[in-house]
């Protein structure tokens, strides 16, 4: 892994997930058909999935689960669950950007999905529990927003007694379903769930 330390950051977590991905296109070329590739995770696989999905256009769809999506203001919050700021996930934690938001303020610009929000040109499923107190529920609310504001094609699925990983059954099997219906409509042209449909 490139060293990230220091002021001539030349590659982040985030560019060396997407140069995977790229790589794994190239691959798939030759094995998949890209129609049926697809793309899901949560918390921070979520932040990779949002991110990868502005960067790409491999994925026919993708489902990004309770994911930081402004990592300015992610930075700036806190883990209630553990009582931690997640700025300690920026240095030694999952993002290891290796440097403050201050120092290279553009590195974390160009790190976050919301700001290559005008390149997700495939359909992109959110979902948050409203209790969530690891990653706030408001920053998929952003990615959300600004998708809807450009006519992108998206659905954030919001679970009021959830928190960041679901409990309820009822709720796990909701959210298992409605994935599956989303993968199944925009991969294999299965008819569309009023959910989906009704979705403006």
């Amino acid at each position: 892994m490139p060293n990230t330390r220091g002021p001539k950051i030349e590659s982040t977590t985030s560019w060396n997930v997407l140069r995977v991905s790229i790589h794994n296109e190239e691959a798939s070329k030759r094995i998949l058909r890209i129609s049926l590739t697809r793309l899901m995770g949560h918390s921070f696989g979520g932040y990779e999935t949002a991110y990868i999905s502005g960067k790409t256009d491999i994925f026919a769809a993708s489902v990004a689960g309770a994911a930081p999506i402004d990592l300015n203001s992610f930075y700036h919050a806190i883990n209630w669950r553990t009582g931690k700021p997640h700025m300690i996930k920026f240095n030694i934690g999952q993002f290891r950007l290796g440097v403050s938001a201050y120092e290279m303020p553009l590195t974390y610009l160009n790190n976050s999905p919301l700001n290559n929000v005008e390149n997700i040109n495939k359909p992109l499923l959110f979902w948050s529990g409203k209790n969530d107190q690891q990653v706030d529920w408001h920053q998929s609310i952003e990615l959300y927003l600004a998708m809807h504001r450009l006519e992108k094609n998206n659905i954030m699925l919001l679970y009021p007694e959830e928190e960041h990983s679901f409990s309820d059954p009822y709720n796990q099997k909701d959210l298992s379903i409605r994935i599956l219906q989303w993968f199944n409509h925009f991969l294999k042209n299965e008819k569309a769930f009023e959910w989906i449909e009704n979705r403006g």
